[in-house]
């Protein structure tokens, strides 16, 4: 009986932080993000009508599972950069990101939408399409 509630706390507990996540990135929707903190390549991006900006760890096994999907987007779409977050603190806190995998939705430099945890090709793609 106390496995089974220990085990239902700690369900509790994951899901509670994932909204807590995706609820509190969400404040960063339609927010300006100061450019001068990437590198050209996003710079770049930035500078397009729209984009998508994907941010990962290497460490993190979700980021994994998401980035062949990323890859397939940047295929189909080419406005696609990905952020290795390990050694980019700075822009994790620009963008308030509490964990990976996350991807933004930009236009030009404003967040339009952003998401936590994995995401389908078909919704990162309606998504960014809808815009």
């Amino acid at each position: 009986m106390n496995v089974f509630l220990i085990i239902g706390v700690i369900v509790v507990l994951m899901i509670s932080l994932k909204l807590y996540m995706q609820k509190r990135s969400q404040r960063f929707k339609g927010k300006s993000v100061n450019i001068s903190i990437f590198d050209n390549e996003i710079k770049d991006l930035l500078k397009q009508k729209k984009s998508i900006l994907y941010f990962y760890t290497p460490t993190c096994g979700a980021c994994k599972t998401q980035a062949p999907i990323i890859d397939k987007l940047k295929e189909d779409i080419s406005h696609v950069g990905k952020i290795d977050l390990s050694n980019k603190r700075e822009i994790a806190t620009e963008f308030g990101i509490l964990g990976t995998p996350t991807t933004a939705i930009m236009q030009g430099n404003n967040v339009a939408e952003i998401f936590v945890g994995l995401k389908k090709y078909d919704f990162l793609k309606s998504k960014f399409e809808d815009l």
